[in-house]
């Protein structure tokens, strides 16, 4: 579960303070997939930069499955950040690999055991229809 309560990220710069997010409030329950879409420059980059402890909000708080991110340290944050997955607007895919195999690799790196993978990635795969297309390879 996420739980952003007033957040807030004001930057400083030599014109002054820019406020890349401004009061910001919502909540995800678990199971709930959110986009964030919005212009250049609306602060979704900074947002989903503050959920995954990259940033730390100006004000207000943010808490994802019960911790708040930006009281995470060390270890403890780079396990968080594990759990917590973002696609970028402009994303590459390894070119080597299958569209299932691409899935799948964020899940090695984490020390999924294989079968769970493979559980997974077919979750993921029929969750955005893309059963036909699983054993291709991206162009490159």
């Amino acid at each position: 579960m996420i739980t952003i309560k007033n957040a807030r990220k004001i930057y400083l710069s030599n014109k002054g303070e820019v406020k890349a997010v401004d009061d910001v409030n919502l909540e995800v329950k678990e199971g709930e997939i959110y986009g964030v879409i919005g212009y250049s420059g609306a602060g979704k980059s900074t947002l989903i930069r503050m959920l995954n402890g990259l940033e730390i909000p100006t004000s207000g708080s943010i808490v994802v499955a019960g911790r708040e991110v930006s009281r995470i340290k060390g270890a403890e944050l780079r396990k968080a950040r594990q759990e917590i997955s973002m696609i970028f607007q402009h994303f590459n895919l390894l070119w080597s690999r299958t569209v299932a195999e691409n899935i799948a690799f964020p899940l090695e790196i984490a020390g999924f055991a294989k079968a769970e993978r493979d559980n997974r990635v077919k979750e993921l795969i029929e969750l955005v229809g893309l059963e036909a297309e699983e054993m291709l390879i991206p162009p490159s």
